[in-house]
């Protein structure tokens, strides 16, 4: 016998096609309430002699909300000629993060995704990038504990020679989000995005990194 499902708003569900008739659904974005969801992103040179560990990107939680992270792709390409090498950017949850660096860094003024509802960029996250010519140490001057573990690795293999058609990635750190958990950050805690070893490169890298997030209440 058939059975309707009728929703809270009194509509009733309904179903496509006629073999499978499998019910249509709508994604809808995390509910955000008075806070809101929000996008960066940023391309930095790397410079001669990049530092092993060298922090280039990070995002902290500075309030008492949770952030969830939706997006973090990265990607790189050489744009002079090197010392062959292979690298790799890595990508750590951090906890006790209770201050962001200082020093080498920039604070993007970048986007909210609804002007009109939600609160202004970047809410409750401190979000600092490496300056965009770059710096031998990386970002520094934080206060964090970085897991052992990288969460995200994308690896690049540096050439003698330029490829100009050769772009690593994109890499989709968050590629497992279809039905798993999403990384949801409590106050003190973010990630951080670093070159991983002493890149011998005279400014031949440039690294691109692609981040969204929300801010809510409750997860």
């Amino acid at each position: 016998m058939p059975i309707q499902t009728q929703g809270y708003g009194g509509v009733v569900a309904d179903v496509g096609g006629t073999t499978f008739r499998a019910l249509n659904t709508q994604v809808k974005p995390v509910e955000y309430g008075s806070l809101g969801h929000y996008r960066t992103s940023v391309a930095i040179t790397s410079t001669a002699a990049q530092a092993a560990n060298s922090r280039i990107f990070e995002l902290r939680n500075a309030g008492s909300n949770l952030i969830v992270l939706t997006r973090l792709v990265l990607s790189a390409l050489q744009s002079a000629a090197g010392t062959a090498q292979l690298n790799y950017l890595q990508a750590y949850k951090c906890t006790s993060f209770s201050a962001v660096d200082t020093t080498n860094t920039v604070t993007p003024v970048s986007s909210v995704k609804r002007t009109a509802t939600m609160a202004a960029y970047p809410g409750g996250a401190q979000v600092r990038h490496l300056t965009l010519t770059g710096a031998a140490a990386g970002m520094t001057g934080g206060t964090l504990t970085k897991d052992t573990q990288a969460f995200g690795i994308l690896p690049f293999n540096v050439s003698t020679s330029i490829n100009t058609s050769t772009v690593w990635g994109p890499k989709d750190v968050l590629d497992d989000v279809n039905g798993t958990h999403p990384f949801v950050f409590a106050n003190n805690e973010g990630f951080e995005i670093e070159n991983s070893i002493l890149n011998v490169t005279s400014f031949g890298i440039t690294w691109i990194i692609d981040v969204a997030w929300a801010e809510v209440t409750a997860y």
